[in-house]
């Protein structure tokens, strides 16, 4: 084979490679059978030339160690090897481009079925001659070896696609969860107010706008309605019993509320009797509790 044939086989097998290896779904294209062909050509040529001795062209040289660095099953750090400088192209500067990092993993994909792949198919074949000649179908071991090289590389990309999306999972439920949650104490005044539940009867008229604007209804517990407030530097609960005209008012100081929370005890006689809760009788009392733990009006008995 002369120099300029083997400069056309090279740049052949180089440009197949790249399609095989470098581009998606190149591994089960028709290219991968005339990469095979190419490189067998090569390798027989190579063979031919360490037989018949040094070759007096240097290029022949150099192009023959670059071709045989690449081959499976050749040693790449034999230094007695003619190809043993550094790969050809910007890759010799040590740079290496998004097409040259993806062509590397795909190479492992390729590496795989190229090494493993063509073993097995050698002794798949010899296996299944006799088995052929018994009249049993011949199987083709090295498509079987390609499709599970192609598997290992679509399941590897599948991973590495389903933990991104996972991730992504992760951050968007923090914020749902979140909102989906109750507040907590003094969280419930960063909510908006549910303006049907806002209105505290008999106090509009003696609190000032910043706390008519703080105004958050609570719940209802035991026959009464309770709501919360911020008047100034204090945290207020107002409990108004149900269709009744007055109410009670009890604050504490901001401080205060996060160690103790506020507190108001309702005696028997202010009970309804339909919602009297069982077991509390004369001299006995429910207590209303809103801490900062609260995320609602709570009540327990008091005797």
């Amino acid at each position: 084979m002369t120099s300029s044939d083997r400069s056309d086989l090279e740049g052949r097998v180089a440009a197949l490679r790249r399609l095989v290896y470098g581009t998606p779904d190149g591994h089960l294209s028709d290219a991968v059978a005339e990469l095979e062909a190419a490189e067998a050509e090569l390798a027989r040529s190579i063979a031919a030339e360490r037989a018949e001795g040094p070759s007096s062209t240097p290029t022949a040289g150099v192009a023959a160690g670059r071709a045989g660095a690449d081959l499976p099953g050749t040693d790449p750090t034999d230094q007695g090897s003619p190809g043993a400088g550094p790969p050809a192209g910007d890759r010799s500067t040590g740079e290496l481009t998004l097409l040259d990092v993806l062509e590397q993993a795909d190479l492992a994909d390729g590496a795989e079925w190229a090494s493993g792949g063509r073993g097995r198919a050698t002794d798949a074949r010899a296996a299944d001659a006799g088995a052929t000649e018994a009249g049993m179908p011949d199987v083709d071991a090295a498509d079987g070896s390609r499709r599970r090289g192609a598997r290992s590389g679509a399941r590897r990309r599948t991973l590495l696609f389903g933990a991104v999306a996972a991730i992504g999972v992760v951050a968007l439920l923090g914020p749902m969860r979140a909102l989906a949650e109750p507040p907590r104490g003094l969280e419930v005044f960063d909510r908006a107010p549910d303006p049907s539940q806002a209105m505290m009867p008999g106090e509009n008229e003696i609190l000032t706008p910043e706390s008519l604007a703080s105004v958050r209804f609570i719940g209802t517990e035991v026959g009464y309605d309770a709501w919360v407030f911020r008047d100034r530097n204090d945290v207020c609960m107002t409990l108004q019993r149900e269709n009744w005209y007055g109410s009670g008012t009890t604050c504490v100081a901001e401080a205060d509320f996060a160690r103790t929370g506020i507190r108001q005890v309702v005696r028997y006689e202010q009970l309804y009797d339909l919602v009297r809760p069982v077991g509390v009788g004369p001299g006995d009392g429910v207590e209303f509790a809103w801490t900062a733990d609260s995320t609602a009006l709570e009540w327990s008995m008091r005797r």
